[in-house]
């Protein structure tokens, strides 16, 4: 009875270390699953035309480290992905910034602004019209919850996942607005600004990675994760790193401990 009373303490300690990762988690698991289920847009200036936005496909995107800042949290977004509807063929580099983080929940916002000045086709009311933009601004803001390790709800195919996100903050932080010229033409009378709002998505990341201790990420906590880190105790070699702080040290070790015979979904 107290052996099963220490190990189930132990695995609530490994749980709620895990959870207290969870950016580090996200990072690690190097992708975001992404739905968008419906919004609305609105259309004023030269054209004055609104309506609602369908749902996409699922949509994989990996984490990369567009902005220099070390850290994998963007998401470089192509508009044409997620909203075929509007026919915009560009894309954003949405930079991820950690808002806050808890061991039960994290928030992470990404933005991105730009200049374009390119003449593309976009789709409006069904019929395709050159459009001149000029400026385009959007975010997208979750909050981030740990989940039990399961099978892409998405596509069983894709990697499994631990992170569960819903959007968060309202349109103030999810949103997508675009400026340009109808007609690729620059004239007062031809200018026109269309935002995206009232926007519900959702998404799944994260993974059975290091801060579980599965730093060798064959989806089990074994003698190859504890050798991996002890080969490369005091080092900084980023695969052996459990927590992600820089050094592989105590903190690796002892996740690796807690969950050791741990796998997905076990």
């Amino acid at each position: 009875m107290m052996r099963k009373v220490l190990a189930l303490g132990a695995f609530g300690a490994a749980v709620a270390i895990a959870n207290a990762q969870i950016v580090t988690n996200l990072e690690q698991g190097g992708k975001v699953f992404w739905k968008f289920n419906s919004g609305q847009y609105v259309i004023t200036g030269a054209l004055n035309l609104s309506g609602n936005i369908s749902a996409s496909d699922p949509q994989e995107f990996p984490l990369q480290d567009l902005n220099g800042d070390g850290r994998r949290l963007d998401i470089r977004l192509c508009i044409q992905d997620l909203f075929p509807d509007l026919g915009i063929q560009y894309c954003l580099d949405l930079i991820g910034t950690v808002v806050s983080q808890t061991p039960n929940n994290a928030i992470v916002r990404w933005a991105a602004e730009g200049t374009p000045n390119q003449c593309v086709n976009v789709s409006i009311s069904g019929t395709t019209v050159p459009v001149l933009i000029t400026r385009i601004a959007g975010a997208l803001q979750a909050r981030i919850t740990p989940i039990p390790c399961r099978s892409n709800p998405y596509n069983p195919s894709w990697q499994n996942v631990t992170l569960q996100f819903e959007d968060n903050g309202g349109d103030d932080n999810n949103f997508l607005r675009v400026e340009g010229y109808v007609f690729c033409f620059e004239n007062p009378n031809t200018f026109a600004q269309a935002r995206i709002f009232n926007m519900d998505w959702e998404a799944y990341g994260g993974g059975f990675t290091g801060v579980f201790g599965n730093v060798n990420g064959d989806g089990v906590v074994n003698d190859q994760d504890l050798l991996l880190i002890l080969l490369n105790f005091g080092t900084n070699n980023r695969q052996a790193d459990a927590d992600g702080n820089g050094v592989v040290n105590d903190q690796d070790l002892l996740l690796c401990l807690l969950n050791f015979g741990q796998t997905c979904g076990s």
